[in-house]
Formats: C-alpha cells, sequence, structure tokens
C-alpha cells in the first residue's frame, strides 16, 4: 500500500482533498432534501424535486457543450490564465445569449406547462422563477467548469458543493420563518445560485485593463462545442433511459425500489468522478502537447486509483446489499438483485477508465458520439424488452449490458487512436 501511494501521490493527495468536498456535498443536500420536507411538505418536495430537474435539463441544452469545450481548449492550447478568461467570456457570450429562448418559453408558456401538461396550477410560478433563474444557473455552470479548465479545484469545490448549499441552507430557513412555502423553496435554491455567481465573478475577474490575448474565435469555439454538447446529452439520456422506461412500464412502488437501488448503486459513481475532475484537464494539456507518454501513465494511474478504491466499495455492497436498502424501506429490501447487477455495472466503469472523457478531451468525440448512440438505440430496445418479461430487474440488466458495450467500444477505441489500454 505505501508503495502505491508513493507511485501515485500526486493524484492521491489532490483525490483526498476533492472527494472530502463532495462528501461534503452529498451529506448537506440530504440535509437539504429533508429541510424542504419537514419545513415545506413532501408534496411540495416533488414540486421543487421535479422543477429542479427540469432546470437542470434545461441548463445542459443552453451550455450548449461549452463547459467541456473550455477543458478542451484551456488545456489543448496550455493557455494563461488571462487568456483563459478571454475565452471564459466568449464562453458566457454564447451560452448567455441561448439562455433567452428557454426564459421566453418559460415566462410565456408557464401557464400552459402547468395547467395542461403538468396538470398542476401550482408549478406556474415555480415556471416563472426558472424563467428569472436560467442565465444565473448558465453563467454558475460555465465558472464551475472554468475552475476545473484552469485547474483550481478548490475553487470548483467550494463554489460547486458549499457556497450555493450553505446559502439554500440559509434561505430554506428565512423563508420557513417568513411563513412561505411551495415555490419559494426554488427560489430559495435560484437565490443561492445568484449570490454564488456574484462571487464567482468577483473571484475571476480583476478590476484591470484587459490583455490583448489571441484565443479561438467564437465561430470555432461553436464548432468545437457541438459534438461536446451532443455526447453529453446522449450520455445524460443514456443514465436515464431506463428510469424513464419503467415510469412507462411498471407501477410507482416498483419505480420507488429500482431508483433506490440506483441511486446507492451511483454512491460508486461518486470515485470515478472525484478522480475524472483531477484528471480531464490535465489529459487535454497533455494532448495539446502531444505528450503521449504522460498521457498514458496518467490515464493508466487514474485508472488504477479508481479501480482500487471502488472494488472495496463493491463488494461491501454485495455483501451487505439487503442490510444497505433496509435504512431506506423494508419495501427496498425487494430491490437487493437490481442492486448487485447495478453495483456491477459501476465496477464496470471503474476498471475501464473514464472513456468519454479521454475520447472527448483527446479529439475523438465524433467516435464518442456514434459509441454513445448506438448504445443510446441499443438501451432502448434492450431495455423495452427485457422490463417487459422481467419488471426492475430486466432494466438493471440492461443497463449493465449499456456499461459493458459503452465501456467495451471505448477501449477499443482509445486502444485505435492513442495506442494503449486503459484498463486496470
Amino acid at each position: 500500500m505505501n508503495l502505491i501511494y508513493k507511485k501515485h501521490k500526486n493524484l492521491i493527495v489532490s483525490f483526498v482533498k476533492n472527494i472530502q468536498f463532495r462528501i461534503f456535498g452529498l451529506g448537506i443536500s440530504f440535509l437539504i432534501v429533508l429541510l424542504v420536507n419537514r419545513f415545506f411538505g413532501v408534496g411540495t418536495f416533488g414540486e421543487y424535486s421535479l422543477v429542479m430537474t427540469i432546470s437542470q435539463l434545461c441548463t445542459l441544452f443552453v451550455t450548449f457543450g461549452i463547459p467541456n469545450t473550455l477543458i478542451k481548449i484551456i488545456g489543448n492550447g496550455n493557455y494563461n490564465y488571462p487568456a483563459a478568461k478571454k475565452i471564459l467570456i466568449k464562453g458566457l457570450k454564447i451560452t448567455l445569449l441561448f439562455a433567452l429562448i428557454p426564459m421566453v418559453f418559460f415566462y410565456f408558456g408557464g401557464h400552459f406547462l402547468s395547467h395542461s401538461i403538468f396538470k398542476n396550477e401550482n408549478l406556474y410560478k415555480y415556471f416563472l422563477v426558472i424563467a428569472l433563474s436560467i442565465p444565473i444557473l448558465v453563467a454558475h455552470e460555465i465558472f464551475v467548469y472554468f475552475f476545473i479548465a484552469t485547474k483550481n479545484f478548490f475553487k470548483f469545490n467550494l463554489f460547486m458543493f458549499v457556497i450555493p448549499n450553505v446559502l439554500l441552507i440559509g434561505f430554506l430557513i428565512l423563508f420557513h420563518f417568513l411563513g412561505k412555502g411551495q415555490y419559494f423553496t426554488f427560489l430559495a435554491f435560484s437565490l443561492a445560485i445568484f449570490f454564488t455567481v456574484f462571487f464567482e465573478i468577483i473571484t475571476v475577474f480583476e478590476w484591470k485593463p484587459k490583455e490583448n490575448v489571441e484565443v479561438q474565435s467564437t465561430k470555432m469555439l461553436l464548432k468545437m462545442a457541438t459534438p461536446l454538447f451532443f455526447n453529453g446529452f446522449l450520455l445524460y439520456l443514456l443514465n436515464g433511459t431506463s428510469i424513464i422506461i419503467l415510469g412507462l412500464m411498471v407501477n410507482e412502488k416498483q419505480l420507488g425500489i429500482y431508483n433506490i437501488a440506483f441511486k446507492v448503486a451511483n454512491l460508486g459513481l461518486l470515485i470515478i468522478v472525484s478522480v475524472s475532475t483531477i484528471t480531464t484537464p490535465k489529459i487535454a494539456q497533455l494532448f495539446g502537447e502531444n505528450n503521449f507518454i504522460d498521457l498514458k501513465k496518467t490515464i493508466q494511474n487514474a485508472t488504477k486509483l479508481i479501480s482500487i478504491l471502488t472494488i472495496p466499495l463493491v463488494l461491501i455492497v454485495l455483501i451487505f446489499n439487503r442490510t444497505i436498502l433496509s435504512f431506506f424501506s423494508p419495501e427496498a429490501i425487494n430491490g437487493s438483485n437490481v442492486l448487485i447487477v447495478l453495483i456491477i455495472g459501476v465496477l464496470v466503469n471503474a476498471m475501464a477508465g473514464n472513456g468519454d472523457q479521454i475520447l472527448n478531451m483527446t479529439d475523438n468525440q465524433s467516435i464518442l458520439r456514434n459509441i454513445t448512440l448506438i448504445c443510446f438505440i441499443s438501451n432502448i430496445a434492450i431495455s423495452i424488452g427485457l422490463t417487459l418479461f422481467y419488471g426492475i430487474l430486466g432494466a438493471a440488466f440492461a443497463s449493465l449490458f449499456t456499461n459493458l458495450l459503452l465501456n467495451f467500444l471505448c477501449v477499443f477505441y482509445i486502444k485505435k487512436k492513442l495506442g494503449f489500454y486503459t484498463l486496470f
């Protein structure tokens, strides 16, 4: 173990700092769920969750792949901080312009959505808040990815997991004591992000004359962002396909059991995402420098670290799956087999390496687009067939098969294009 630590010391130290913030964010997010339920009621929490999902989907559309593009361009070009800020400004201008579309849509279409689509009049004011909040949510997304791109992981973690969550808790408590309810929960979230963005602006931009630096044009930025946007959107759909199909094919109880197992299994992704946050900008930088020796070493070291840390977690879930699920509800134990299948999928992700980001950061985004499209179509067909005959367990096996296919294709093309395997 000491030998492993010495060999991967820098990566392990960065990982430990990063995952501490993520664990804090995970813990405080459970506290937020508790506060919304206790202060405003279960029904309001349901509305809050729905509107949060809608706002996140809109943010994904509006940012149009610009966040990952910032990481790629700044890393590949090895830009200094003034040049990186100039690219950031271009990214903000593009995404804030796109933000006008959902703003108009939710402002004028909120009444139709709440009354005719969701059959819930309470949602109307939520949609008005979304209309006003979209530019703020988009700006926040761009800023936090800028911190990753410039390898300022402390600021990324601070503005991603600490400041907005602490502010949100403060606003929730304030609105509770003021006797407010319903849409004020999402207003609390929007205000938390607003002040977070305010602090981000102060942190990033110094009130000094701009340096005259040359960077990619807006047209080139959009050209690079487009395939990354489609890749991210397809991966988002790929991860959510099983849940959507289950929502159409099984009852609420079965869907709830699957979702509990899904959330528990996804805790294993905490390690993968934490390491990926550190290594993604480094991969982009090394590829831009044509330093394939260090690129190979960085990727393989990251895969080893992820696997070494993930394997014990997977073993714990495999052995104590029923006990873990029992903490949620007695009925959740019925999802033990589902959890076993899903956690094996997490292990596959860990041991295959972070293939999607590797392809994105090494000018192979078109290959990743084709891979995700194939997997997305396959997942729909397999999920429908297996769910029809085996219910939620069938959906879990469909997810596992898609994971295997996605990772196999990523590993194959990384070997073909970069000349080495990412496997543990």
